[in-house]
């Protein structure tokens, strides 16, 4: 019995050793990082190594011949059983390690094979495991695997990395660019044409002069503007009433969702002003200005302020003065919170007015910089001399900021400029302006978020601001690696925090006659972060059927995003109770687009999942049901074209979305009724550029509205003239392809020949720009 149990002493293994050697010898706890936090303490990095327990070939599951190898296969050992481990690189897990050659120091091999390890690792771009995160980072590595369409992962040369030289654009993942790249047939269109437009004698060479007298009335109007603007912004100042409705709108909009003025404050401000203008501060007429800018997007294009002059020419002076006195400013006056709110308000009008584009980002991206020089990022009571009124003012200035750069960022598909773990400035409180003194003690009462109060807006959307800001970076990012898992847990939050956002607010069933203009936004800000969210995996719904349930979550959401956006009135220039579809600037113009292409994607799915390319099949009631509901899609699509033609101005912003939804549409339509579609969108298209050319003439609206009602669908080639520029205009056909890129590389740039009027930028009329 004592030789049995003295053979059982000396089968007995002892547990490997997960912990570093200097752990060991310390005897200390190591936390088996590399290198280890008792390590990284004691300053001995270089000597945080993990050796290989010595243990036999029998004990690695090692046959015995394999024992009996000679020298060289031992030596050979190592690089195999790196090849063991495969695409699982478990470098520091012991369960997975190989015996050690013998005849070589034990920490030094062991160090070296593992540095090794590690640089096939990073070469490959992978995950290197340790022993605590061997199980989860497996598990997340498959998820990463998810299909996805090439398109939505690496972003298509064409559609999103535009122009040539000197003088490119890029557009990011999260714009409609990559969504209507989806539509083949409007894209073979486009890319078939070129050609064609190269001809002499061509309509598009037609354009050219067309487009340079465009281009010299543009100029001609723009230094006529700037001789007649006033020296003072004083002078830019219009009459009270106007100014007394621009004010009211401003604050029953923009000042509902993106706080910015202490109400109270501005407005005892205001009525001293009138009461003595010349005793106004310069800073007090410089808000003035920007809010006032902001609010005429929600009046009518042709509204006139002298009866010369539109409301729209004048709001862009507005802006314009306001910039070039901020620019004048010492650096020492550009340090305070006056400066900021003032940017904040530029930013709005610029946005709502459509007059600067993408440039908009550049400009949030400074706001973020400048506000932070201030410590606005920071916590307000940090500030030993901060009184409770401008801590609060501070943190919903903050917010505001943060508001502007997300949403600046997702119009270009590019990351934000600030994580959320960068800043310590907490969120707004939940109450009204007048519960803000600036000779208060105490800082105000956080109302309860059920109560409706003039910062419900705020800090209901602050609250979900981190996973939007998450969602805009995984979407946004230079390679779409975003697990579907992860996506669903971001849908799932973010749709709580949108119905907790939603209580406080009325809908407009309880409220029909004033629908609530902070609600809407709300709804549209969530919203956009969902579609952002899911279009990813809608688009590559063919690779993986479990991507239905975005797909679904992409047709909803586009579906209630675009009722946001339509009027409920038939003539909003005499209603003072404006709604997102008032708008009639840049502000929500791309993400409209964009949710109509998203039905426009999945009608075109649901024809090639049933094979309706051809002839219409047999009705049955499965398909009635199908086909029900594909007329309610369409219906809803044609809403969105007379909501796109209505936002046409005289001056032609706005044509570019409604000529590609014209164009998109047809394509479907000609698909499910089994006809050409390159026939279809070509008559689409002209049909498009005709109704742009009749409003840059001057039509009206509403009677266009009744020619277009008398005409049918289907018309053929017919010729129009060009807008009356000047007695040198030459009259000519109208081409509609010749608003199409001449780029064989880029068949969606359009030229820029309506951006260029939208964005205020006439050097993009420039001939050598965009020369054949």
């Amino acid at each position: 019995m004592e030789v049995d149990h003295s053979q059982s002493s000396i089968t007995r293994r002892r547990r490997p050793a997960l912990s570093c050697t200097v752990c060991r010898r310390r005897k200390l706890k190591c936390d088996r990082s590399l290198p280890c936090g008792q390590c990284v303490k004691s300053k001995t990095l270089d000597q945080c190594v993990y050796s290989a327990p010595k243990s036999s070939h029998k004990a690695l599951g090692v046959p015995t011949s394999l024992s009996t190898s000679s020298p060289s296969e031992h030596r050979d050992a190592p690089s195999d059983a790196a090849s063991l481990v495969g695409n699982g690189l478990y470098v520091f897990d012991s369960k997975n390690r190989i015996a050690k050659p013998r005849g070589r120091p034990d920490e030094l091999q062991e160090l070296r094979h593992r540095v090794q390890t590690l640089e096939r690792a990073l070469a490959r771009s992978e995950p290197v495991q340790t022993p605590e995160s061997s199980g989860y980072d497996s598990a997340s590595e498959l998820r990463i695997s998810d299909p996805v369409s090439n398109k939505v992962r690496n972003l298509p040369d064409i559609a999103c990395f535009r122009g040539k030289n000197g003088r490119t654009r890029f557009r990011g993942r999260s714009t409609w660019e990559l969504s209507f790249r989806f539509l083949n047939d409007v894209v073979a269109f486009l890319q078939g044409r070129k050609k064609d437009l190269k001809a002499e004698g061509s309509e598009f060479r037609k354009m050219k002069h067309f487009r340079c007298e465009v281009r010299a009335k543009e100029l001609k109007e723009q230094e006529l503007v700037d001789q007649k603007r006033p020296d003072s912004m004083r002078e830019m100042l219009p009459p009270r009433t106007i100014a007394d409705e621009l004010l009211n709108l401003y604050m029953s909009t923009f000042e509902t969702t993106y706080r910015i003025l202490h109400v109270p404050s501005f407005r005892k401000e205001y009525d001293a002003y009138w009461a003595n203008p010349g005793a106004a501060d310069m800073f007090f007429i410089a808000k003035l200005l920007s809010l006032m800018a902001a609010a005429s997007c929600f009046i009518s294009p042709t509204a006139t302020v002298n009866e010369k002059d539109t409301l729209h020419d004048v709001a862009i002076g507005w802006i314009l003065g306001v910039q070039s006195w901020v620019a004048s400013l010492l650096v020492s006056a550009t340090a305070r919170i006056d400066t900021l709110q003032i940017h904040c308000l530029l930013m709005i009008a610029r946005q709502a007015l459509a007059i600067d584009g993408d440039v908009v980002w550049v400009t949030s991206g400074s706001l973020v910089h400048s506000a932070m020089i201030m410590g606005m990022h920071r916590d307000p009571l940090r500030f030993s001399k901060m009184t409770p009124f401008w801590a609060e003012m501070r943190r919903r200035l903050w917010a505001t900021i943060l508001e502007l750069d997300l949403q600046a960022s997702v119009d270009i598909g590019v990351a934000p400029t600030i994580d959320p773990d960068q800043y310590d400035c907490d969120p707004p409180s939940n109450c009204d302006d007048e519960d803000l003194t600036e000779d208060m003690l105490n800082g105000p009462v956080n109302k309860d978020s059920v109560i409706l109060t003039q910062t419900s807006f705020q800090t209901m959307l602050a609250r979900s601001l981190p996973i939007r800001v998450r969602i805009a970076k995984a979407t946004n990012s230079l390679k779409f690696n975003l697990p579907y898992d992860e996506a669903l847990r971001l849908s799932e939050d973010l749709m709580r925090y949108m119905n907790e956002a939603l209580v406080p607010f009325p809908t407009p069933a309880s409220n029909p006659g004033n629908p609530s203009f902070a609600r809407s936004f709300m709804l549209f800000l969530m919203q956009r972060s969902l579609l952002i969210l899911h279009r990813p995996y809608s688009q590559s719904v063919s690779l993986s059927p479990k991507y239905s349930y975005s797909r679904k979550v992409c047709l909803e959401t586009a579906l209630e995003l675009l009722s946001q956006f339509e009027i409920p009135f038939p003539s909003f220039q005499t209603t003072r109770i404006p709604s997102l579809g008032h708008i009639g600037g840049g502000m929500f113009r791309d993400e409209c687009s964009h949710a109509a292409i998203t039905l426009c994607l999945e009608l075109s799915l649901q024809i090639t999942e049933s094979g309706s390319n051809s002839a219409p099949t047999a009705p049955s009631g499965l398909n009635d049901l199908v086909r029900s509901q594909q007329d309610c899609l369409f219906r809803v699509l044609e809403r969105t074209q007379d909501t796109f033609r209505s936002r046409i101005s005289p001056k032609g912003s706005g044509c570019k979305a409604f000529v590609f939804l014209s164009m998109s549409v047809a394509a479907v339509k000609a698909r499910l009724n089994g006809e050409d579609p390159l026939k279809r969108i070509e008559q689409a298209a002209l049909r498009a550029v005709k109704v742009c050319q009749h409003i840059m003439s001057g039509t009206p609206y509403d009677e266009l509205q009744t020619q277009t009602d008398s005409e049918p669908s289907d018309f053929g080639q017919s010729s129009t003239h060009t807008p009356e520029f000047g007695s040198s205009t030459s009259d000519f056909s109208f081409d509609p392809i010749s608003f199409l890129s001449t780029n064989p590389n880029d068949p969606l740039d359009f030229n820029n020949i309506f951006d260029a009027s939208y964005y205020r930028m006439p050097e993009l009329w420039d001939p050598n720009f965009l020369s054949v």
